[in-house]
This record gives structure tokens, sequence and C-alpha cells, in this order.
């Protein structure tokens, strides 16, 4: 590991544990350099401030680690299974008709989205805190601009139009608010269960949506 990168993490892990004890507001860097027995001229050779850090670490630890080619080598696959098997009728078609396959698989977006839950979790006393930081520079916003990419990609066929960017940002709000939501409970669920159980509301709440807009269609005519 080179020296730059042992200065990073030294400080990090010392953010990291006055996080268990203090608020994020409340942690100067001069508290950080003080933890790892660095000074403030080397914590500004690294980072703008102490946000640039928290974010460091988000991006270090996660984004820098999980396998995307993989995740998306495997939904390619998928992809290929699902329409193989809306050939012999097993997808799921609409009033009996031909199966429709949707313009860009999900499945990518869920296995992703576990891989954050399950980092999440193994970190939650520091995460249940650092996405609860609100205003300027905050970790939430990073978070939101790290998402917002992928979901804006795999939602193109579902969000058009000249608004895509603001409701793929609602989008966005509300996966994060329902992470926050888990992971700041008292008992959180496993991130399995978890992923699973929102997945099947979301799914549900979708079919109930294609229903009562038919109910509608049918009214009018």
């Amino acid at each position: 590991m080179s020296e730059s990168n042992i200065t990073k993490n030294a400080l990090a892990s010392s953010l990291k544990e006055l996080m268990k004890t203090k608020n994020f507001e409340k942690i100067s860097v001069s508290d950080i350099c003080e933890g790892c027995n660095m000074n403030r001229k080397s914590f500004y050779y690294h980072f703008r401030d102490k946000y640039d850090l928290l974010n460091w670490i988000f991006e270090i630890d996660f984004l820098k680690n999980v396998e995307f080619k993989s995740l998306m080598e495997e939904d390619d696959a998928d992809v290929i299974a699902g329409k193989q098997q809306s050939k012999v009728g097993d997808c799921v078609s609409d009033g009996g008709g031909e199966a429709e396959m949707p313009g860009q698989s999900t499945i990518y977006l869920w296995k992703l989205f576990e891989k954050l839950t399950v980092y999440f979790y193994k970190e939650k006393e520091f995460y249940s805190r650092a996405l609860m930081i609100e205003g300027q520079n905050s970790f939430k916003d990073y978070f939101h601009d790290s998402i917002f990419p992928v979901i804006r990609y795999y939602l193109a066929d579902v969000v058009e139009g000249t608004e895509s960017d603001f409701f793929t940002a609602i989008m966005c709000d509300a996966f994060i608010s329902a992470i926050i939501r888990w992971l700041t409970d008292d008992r959180p669920m496993e991130p399995d269960r978890f992923v699973n159980e929102f997945r099947g509301y979301m799914i549900r709440l979708g079919k109930r949506l294609v229903h009562d807009f038919k109910d509608e269609v049918y009214d009018e005519k």
C-alpha cells in the first residue's frame, strides 16, 4: 500500500471511530487528525474537507470494489435467458397476448441494490449516521449523485421526456429514503430479506397501477 493510501486510510479510520460517539457536525478536522496522529497539512493535502473524506470512504470501500462488469454480464445472461423463456410462454403476458420484454432488464439494478445493502448493513453503525447528515456536500447528496446515472440508465424506457432527470431524481430519493428507514430501524432486517420485501412491494404496486389503468380505460369506453 502506498504512503498516500496509508495516510488516507488512517484518517478514514479516525473519522469512523469518532462518529461512533460524536455527531458528524461536531467533528472537526483537528479531531480527525488528532485521532490518528496526523497534522492538518497532511489532511488538506489529500482531502478538501471532512465531507470529502466521508465520500472517499464510500468510494474506496464500495464503488471501487464492487464488480460492476461482472454484474452487468450476469444481467445480460439473465436477459437472454428471459427472452428464451418468453418463446415458450414463461414470461407474463398482457391478457393472453404476446409477452413483452422491458426495454432494459432491471435485474442488474436489484443485484447492485442488494450489494449496497449488504455493504451498508456491515457498516451500519457508520452509515446510519452518515446518511443522516444534511446540508451542502452531504454524503446523502454524494450517494444520490453516485446512483443517479445507474437508475437513469435502467429506467430510460420508463422515464422519458424533458422531465426525465427530475423523475429519475425522485426514484433515487425513494431508494435512499428506503435505505435510511431500514438502516436506522432499531432492529433492521437482514439485507437479502429487505431487498426481496422491497422489490416485492414495488412489483405489487406496479401490478396495482396496471390494473387501475386498465379499469380507467375500460370505464372510458
